[in-house]
């Protein structure tokens, strides 16, 4: 995509030198053809001849400059296929400069809603603070092709929700009776709060019913909003605690 962002700021002074060079053929072209008709005429001396119109006249004139009609009937069809050339290419990159307005149009729409709809929801939860969210980065980490027009979740965000699980899972497993071990709420919150960091998130220790709620909170965040912004069945849900 950088090339094609290269090729559409360059493409202007790409057509003015395509141009020239067009500019350039013709002249030449046409040049060298008007000199072997020249010549022509004064090896031959046509031009004491009298002046005549009829048909007989015209077909001997145009066969004895034959050569330089070539020369011109090539020179034209060249420059013809060159100009059709650049005219695809000018359809191709007007295509591509379309396509690349559009798809930044969409990643900004996007992100607006997803920035609207995170705000929304944290006012909804009062464990949880806009100053602890990078959006952007979170949207970013989500949607990584978003600026070329594409809002499918990336493998990095899959692969966060899938480690957020095993984080939690091995909490559950710990907070059994018998669990070589047991569990530590101080060690779930540093693993909970490392994780979290990976997409933006900002995660403060605090005593265990305090982190508890504001946990709970975070992760129903979590859930809604790749239910909201994915597809389903494209991303697992959070695992239920068993730890609280």
């Amino acid at each position: 995509m950088s090339n094609i962002r290269t090729v559409l700021r360059n493409y202007p002074r790409g057509f003015i030198i395509l141009g020239g060079v067009l500019a350039a053929i013709l002249m030449v072209g046409m040049g060298a053809a008007t000199i072997v008709a020249v010549v022509t005429i004064f090896e031959k001396k046509a031009y004491l001849g009298d002046i005549c119109f009829s048909s007989d006249c015209v077909g001997g004139f145009v066969k004895m400059i034959g050569p330089a009609i070539s020369i011109a009937k090539a020179t034209l069809d060249f420059g013809v296929a060159i100009a059709t050339m650049g005219g695809i290419l000018v359809a191709l990159l007007s295509y591509f400069n379309s396509a690349s307005n559009a798809a930044l149009t969409n990643h900004i729409e996007h992100l607006r809603v997803f920035t609207s709809y995170i705000e929304a929801e944290l006012r909804k939860r009062d464990r949880l603070s806009s100053s602890h969210f990078d959006i952007l980065f979170l949207y970013g980490k989500i949607f990584s092709l978003s600026r070329t027009g594409k809002t499918t979740v990336s493998n990095d965000y899959l692969k966060f929700i899938d480690g957020l699980n095993d984080i939690i899972a091995e909490s559950n497993e710990r907070c059994c009776v018998g669990t070589p071990g047991g569990f530590s709420y101080n060690d779930h919150q540093r693993r909970v709060r490392d994780h979290m960091i990976g997409v933006g998130i900002t995660v403060y220790m605090a005593p265990r019913n305090d982190y508890f709620e504001m946990e709970k909170q975070l992760f129903s965040l979590l859930d809604r909003v790749n239910q909201s912004f994915c597809s389903s069945g494209e991303i697992s849900y959070i695992c239920r605690q068993d730890y609280f």
